[in-house]
């Protein structure tokens, strides 16, 4: 595919997605990363609108927060917080629990730290989770089957839904796209909602991982209420009144 092909098709994807990593991008166009690098500065240097991000490309206008981000795009954002939740959340967790692990860069974070964990079950619905899973050897960890969601890497659809429901699940731990008191946890996409809702289902205890940034705001996509949860873990940098409306609903909240 000659450059220019591949300027065109950048742009029609970042026109319907408004970002893109530099690692999906290389998988459609068939290209090598030092190519779609250099193809997206030279993007960056031709028009205003489009900004070369680490791990890939943003397209920023009006309807940029409508979207979320690619996988590797979300990687570099707040790590420093998602450690310290994912170590807060793992310290939860007990010797021969039973959890079912919900997808994103968060979970992707407890997924480590879950390392030192002896005799775990683990269910996940991320690819990218299921792979580090494989590196414990202490725990059996089980993938969750259906339909993969490009450039993000979790499962979802019906086929994940019915798979779900023959687990009895002492530990759910969920991400959450945004949180708002009243509209409560909301997601950027229906695909992964029915996965979310029979997460909270199966599990005795349910277990929300977010870091601070994700609060005060809401998608259109409905998961559940904030009641819902046992626990709330999000990053110390949480806005005290925030945290205060949160406890008024009767959830414990854990500042990491």
């Amino acid at each position: 595919m000659k450059q220019a092909q591949r300027l065109t098709r950048i742009m029609e994807i970042l026109s319907a997605k408004d970002n893109a990593s530099t690692k999906y991008l290389c998988k459609i166009l068939g290209a090598s990363e030092s190519t779609i690098r250099r193809d997206i500065e030279f993007l960056a240097s031709l028009r205003k609108e489009v900004r070369k991000v680490h791990g890939g490309v943003v397209l920023e206008g009006e309807r940029q927060h409508e979207h979320e981000y690619m996988f590797e795009l979300k990687q570099n954002v707040n790590v420093e917080q998602k450690r310290r939740i994912a170590e807060v959340a793992a310290g939860l967790i007990d010797d021969g629990d039973s959890i079912v692990l919900d997808s994103g860069t968060t979970c992707l974070q407890i997924a480590v730290a879950l390392q030192p964990k002896k005799h775990l079950r683990i269910a996940t619905v991320d690819l990218q989770i299921a792979l580090e899973l494989a590196r414990h050897e202490h725990a059996e960890s089980l993938m969750v089957g259906g339909l993969i969601r490009p450039g993000f890497y979790s499962i979802g659809e019906s086929m994940a839904v019915q798979m779900l429901d023959n687990f009895v699940i002492d530990k759910a731990i969920m991400a959450a796209d945004a949180i708002d008191i009243d509209a409560g946890v909301t997601n950027f996409s229906i695909f992964e909602v029915s996965v979310k809702r029979k997460m909270l289902e199966i599990a005795e205890e349910r277990i929300l991982v977010a870091d601070h940034t994700k609060f005060g705001t809401s998608t259109f996509y409905r998961v559940a209420a904030i009641s819902r949860f046992t626990k709330i873990i999000t990053s110390s940098e949480l806005d005290p009144k925030k945290a205060d409306q949160i406890r008024e609903k009767g959830t414990e909240l854990i500042l990491a």
